[in-house]
């Protein structure tokens, strides 16, 4: 494992390909376009649609999920959709900023049973449920192991609940989808560029060309590099990322597109900053807690030894036939690899003479390689008889999928001062040194392996009773199998395996007293079957438990006000997981065994509301705020019933909003963010609490000409200090301070 990196050469080679393939690709494609002329009447049609979508507004009318066949206002679920338009305006590039939008949801590591490690990959809980293993994009489970960049991607969808009749194996809080920016039939493109006061600079491109009638071809461009956030000198994120979509109309009724994507990330992370235990705190003389502000700027690991990189790829063919105008028919298949390897400092406490000083030779390292193949069919159904309607899709899927973590050594030379030292430690208080380090991390042949296939059949049904009624019913059947080995501290088990067949379904009925109103309830579950994060526990009998079920109950009303430019929406749930829990017993010989039942019970219930839309034709909101009561009910344990769960603070709250003014020349925004606190608990232990924060965020655009716009982003408004991230080992991970960036994008 080496570390490389991205350079401006690599970018530039690889921003020159894709335009040299571009131009023999446009030939390409007028010749393919010769067997089929779109008529007018569609071309229009086309054309209306892309001005459509270009209209600002936060509300989202329907969901990109093909299962859900209904308007989101009509769909009895909560689901909050963070749209491209909201992106843009609060200057967001990341995965983890954009779920800021959405109460309830919390974006931060929890390893190791919770709170255990700090990890750079993108990592979720919906509602206190880890939701990591449940993100989707266009539909399909996406690969694991890196942080999403944005530039790719319409829109953020947000489902909460049990939701395993759409997502297959999960946990029951909730899933998330990103939307890929596809090819359209129409001309359009734009480049931006922004900076801010971390050294970041950013340029992106995205360019759709109709390249005939019945082709286009859409190019989207993203790099990225530094992110210096504490100024310690030595963080930054590199990331160079491209992709393609190629639209062909093969026929009036049948449609393909290819979609291409590859991301590199080149960086020099840190994990987080030293947390003071109470030994530490007693040796240091400093304050137990998280170290104070004033040493937020310095460096706590090692020069030359610390990185992380990551290449993502993913191609998928998607496939649309109307067969007629009750049947279509839908085909999409994926494959996708990942490959990280990282070494990471973790600042961690030494012992003894040495518990104020941090022990230099801690580290995280990876080295995972994580490839998927997987393949939908979806037939969309509708039909009437007397005054009962169906909007009807029958599907199945396949999918293969492996990860493998190689297991690593580190094989590292420290020297202080010319002197070959075993361990060189760092002051916290005053952490220049002159450490130098030799040599690099490698596989050590303990690796674990997860290698699963998945077959499922689906089917969901819409029913609408005249005007007033809706009954929604689905339902899907998992045959899920997993076999590997796996290692840990320095113990293998190998022809390790568990399978499970499950049957997962939701149903709902609404009543719509009016147009523009519904009231609902709903009753779902989703299963999580051993081996879900494609590891194996070691216990053969964890491995043979049957999937922790996972039930949610939801009564919930939506309102379109405004001529529906304003989506209110209300809801009580309740959320109740059967998990795994084990107990050890000692033989009179006194040896010692672990033994694992499903008798172990969360609960997470409360309540949300929400409001999207135009308040007036100058004025757009986004807000959301979430109630969360949440605890373990049951364990064999009677002292850890009454525990919390991880990533669930009780209240959380966010508005934005955008105001437009001068002919929507001048577009002013701002907004809050506000958490009431979160515990960090791991193995049913509560390590830390972050009290309570708010956060605020302004912005200002302003339309030049009617090509060329510039915006100004503060966040962090009044540079509030929290804590976003928490490790047992011994350090967190503060919010970002405030940040300014200035942004200008040019379209054509």
């Amino acid at each position: 494992m080496q570390k490389k990196r991205i350079g401006t050469s690599l970018s530039t080679s690889a921003l020159a390909l894709t335009v040299s393939s571009v131009l023999p690709m446009t030939g390409i494609a007028a010749d393919l376009a010769e067997p089929y002329q779109a008529t007018e009447t569609q071309s229009e049609l086309e054309l209306t649609k892309a001005k459509a979508d270009v209209e600002k507004t936060y509300k989202v009318d329907e969901s990109s999920s093909v299962k859900l066949t209904q308007p989101i206002a009509d769909t009895p679920r909560t689901i909050t959709v963070i749209p491209s338009t909201m992106l843009e305006d609060q200057g967001i590039t990341s995965l983890n900023d954009a779920l800021r939008n959405v109460a309830g949801v919390s974006t931060f590591g929890g390893g190791e049973g919770g709170g255990g490690t700090v990890t750079t990959s993108d990592s979720v809980s919906i509602r206190g449920f880890d939701a990591s293993s449940s993100i989707y994009i266009d539909g399909i489970r996406d690969i694991g192991g890196y942080s999403r960049d944005m530039f790719n991607y319409d829109q953020v969808e947000v489902i909460k609940g049990a939701s395993g009749s759409i997502d297959g194996r999960t946990n029951g809080g909730g899933s998330l989808n990103l939307s890929t920016k596809r090819a359209q039939l129409d001309d359009f493109g734009s480049v931006s560029g922004r900076y801010d006061n971390f050294d970041t600079g950013r340029v992106t491109a995205d360019v759709n060309k109709q390249l005939s009638d019945n082709t286009a071809a859409r190019f989207n461009l993203v790099y990225s590099d530094g992110g210096d956030v504490f100024d310690n000198g030595r963080e930054n994120y590199e990331t160079l990322g491209l992709a393609g979509s190629f639209f062909y109309q093969a026929t009036p009724d049948t449609d393909v597109t290819l979609d291409v994507f590859y991301m590199d990330q080149d960086n020099t992370p840190i994990l987080g900053l030293p947390y003071v235990t109470a030994d530490a705190a007693e040796a240091s003389g400093l304050d137990e807690g998280p170290i104070d502000s004033s040493y937020w700027s310095n460096y706590y690991s090692v020069d030359g030894r610390d990185y992380e990189d990551i290449d993502t790829g993913m191609i998928t063919l998607l496939v649309n036939h109307k067969v007629n105008d009750n049947l279509s028919l839908r085909s999409q298949t994926r494959y996708g690899s990942n490959d990280k390897k990282s070494v990471i400092g973790r600042p961690w406490w030494g012992s003894d003479d040495e518990a104020g000083l941090l022990d230099a030779t801690k580290i995280q390292s990876l080295d995972e390689e994580s490839d998927l193949f997987v393949t939908q069919f979806d037939g969309l159904f509708t039909f009437e008889q007397d005054n009962i309607a169906h909007n009807l899709v029958i599907g199945a899927e396949y999918a293969k999928e492996k990860l493998t973590s190689y297991g690593l050594d580190a094989d590292y030379t420290y020297t202080v001062d010319g002197e070959v030292v075993d361990t060189p430690y760092i002051d916290p208080t005053n952490p220049l040194n002159n450490i130098e380090v030799s040599g690099s991390v490698v596989r050590n042949g303990e690796d674990t392996v997860g290698d699963a296939d998945t077959i499922a059949i689906y089917a969901f049904d819409s029913i609408s009773i005249g005007e007033q009624y809706q009954l929604d019913v689905n339902a899907r059947l998992d045959d899920y199998e997993i076999e590997g080995e796996t290692c840990s501290r320095g113990t293998c088990a190998t022809g390790l395996s568990a399978d499970a067949t499950f049957f997962s379904y939701g149903v709902a009925f609404s009543y719509m007293p009016t147009e523009n109103g519904s009231i609902y309830v709903s009753y779902g579950n989703s299963e999580e079957p051993p081996g879900t994060e494609l590891a194996l526990s070691t216990s053969a009998d964890s491995n043979s438990l049957d999937p922790q079920d996972a039930e949610t109950m939801e009564l919930g009303t939506k309102w379109e006000l405004f001529d529906g430019d304003l989506l209110l929406t209300a809801a009580i749930f309740k959320t109740t997981k059967d998990v795994e829990d084990s107990e050890s017993i000692t033989d009179d010989d006194g040896n010692s065994s672990t033994y694992y039942y499903l008798t172990g019970e969360q609960e997470s219930k409360g309540f949300e509301i929400g409001v999207v839309g135009n308040l007036t034709d100058n004025l757009s909101i986004s807000a959301n705020y979430a109630k969360l009561d949440t605890e373990t009910t049951q364990d064999l344990d009677p002292d850890e019933v009454g525990n919390g769960l991880q990533a669930a603070p009780d209240d959380t709250a966010t508005v934005w909003l955008s105001y437009s003014a001068m002919d929507d020349k001048l577009n002013l925004g701002g907004g809050l963010y506000y958490n009431s606190g979160e515990t960090y608990w791991r193995q049913q232990t509560a390590y830390f609490t972050v009290d309570a924060y708010t956060t605020a965020s302004l912005m200002a655009s302003y339309q030049v000409t009617p090509a060329l716009k510039v915006q100004v982003n503060i966040d962090n408004l009044f540079d509030e200090e929290y804590v976003t991230d928490f490790s047992a080992k011994g350090h967190f991970r503060p919010g970002d301070p405030r940040s300014f960036a200035v942004y200008a994008s040019y379209n054509f």
